[in-house]
């Protein structure tokens, strides 16, 4: 089978080759899946480049999601789950989630834990399935970690990104009202679409100022962050008493100060999202309520670019270069 590897910590032309391998056959307690697509994520690129430690193998099959057809079961498996369609998640992780692992998603057969292919629901297709173990989960996560969020206010920033897409989805089919922020016409085109109530071009003027004038201070119940950072100072303004946030990235600072008593004084709560050491409690809401939004199409990933197996190097460029709007995934 071909399959893809990371050789070293770099840039993409350097560091990923494709090549032949044998097919695996699953372990006891494993899957062997007939890989469809498999998913790019920004996490998956900052591993390649050496943002996230070093190699812990002198080759590594790449890529944390996907989605194919089991072909075959190990031992302590029920052969009953032999030709299910599934999307797989966290493959390319140590099991507490907190480093890289020797298994991936980008080859034409990948044998992954059982418990880590979910069966994927008939209307959704395999390219959606590659686009739901990272951005889906930790847009639910960001989303719902604080409880219901029915009859509530949202804010997501980033609403056109692969994350963002994905919380505006599920807030509107969980019953919020969705405020959601982009930075040109054609993402508020598209979270517009994915169903935001009202969308703000954070690049005419400062979010806080026009979340005031839109819904008053402390309009929003909760916030879905793409940047802490550059909102933090904000939130005692926007956020209602007892308020929450989920942030799942910090790009303009990876060390943001804490405005600690204004956050405080209105008992903000803030949660960081790390989807892949997330409790099993968390992954078990996640993947029912995934499922169920995809079964009843209230949840379809957007893809904004496809490649094939050869040109990953280009998938890999592509998602560093941040021009994307939405997911990118490889055909397999």
């Amino acid at each position: 089978m071909k399959a893809i590897f990371n050789t070293a910590r770099g840039t993409a032309p350097e560091t990923l080759i494709v090549k032949d391998v044998p097919t695996p056959a699953p372990a006891a307690g494993e899957v062997l899946v007939a890989m469809r697509a498999s998913g790019v994520n920004p996490s998956d690129v900052k591993l390649r480049s050496g943002a996230q430690g070093p190699m812990i193998a002198d080759e590594v099959l790449i890529h944390n999601d996907g989605a194919g057809v089991i072909e075959a079961v190990g031992e302590g498996v029920g052969p009953a789950r032999i030709g299910q369609r599934v999307w797989l998640y966290n493959v390319n992780r140590s099991v507490d989630g907190l480093g890289q692992g020797p298994l991936g998603t980008a080859a034409e057969y990948a044998v992954v834990p059982a418990h880590l292919a979910i069966e994927l629901p008939e209307p959704a297709r395999f390219e959606a399935g590659a686009c739901l173990g990272v951005p889906a989960m930790t847009a639910h996560r960001a989303l719902m970690w604080a409880g219901p969020v029915a009859g509530a206010t949202i804010l997501i920033t980033g609403g056109a990104g692969a994350v963002g897409h994905s919380a505006i989805q599920i807030a509107k089919a969980k019953g919020a009202r969705v405020i959601a922020t982009v930075s040109s016409e054609a993402k508020a085109a598209v979270a517009r679409d994915a169903g935001a109530d009202d969308v703000l071009n954070y690049k005419t003027a400062p979010v806080a100022d026009q979340i005031l004038d839109l819904v008053g201070r402390g309009g929003i119940d909760h916030v879905v962050d793409v940047d802490i950072a550059a909102h933090m100072e904000s939130y005692p303004q926007i956020l209602k008493m007892n308020g929450s946030v989920g942030a799942y990235a910090s790009a303009s600072n990876l060390t943001p100060a804490l405005p600690f008593y204004p956050l405080a004084f209105r008992n903000i709560q803030l949660q960081p999202v790390f989807v892949y050491s997330m409790s099993d409690a968390a992954k078990a809401e996640a993947i029912a309520d995934i499922t169920a939004l995809l079964t009843s199409g209230q949840l379809a990933p957007r893809i904004d670019a496809q490649f094939t197996m050869d040109d990953v190097v280009a998938a890999h460029e592509a998602v560093e270069g941040g021009g994307l709007i939405g997911n990118a995934i490889l055909t397999l």
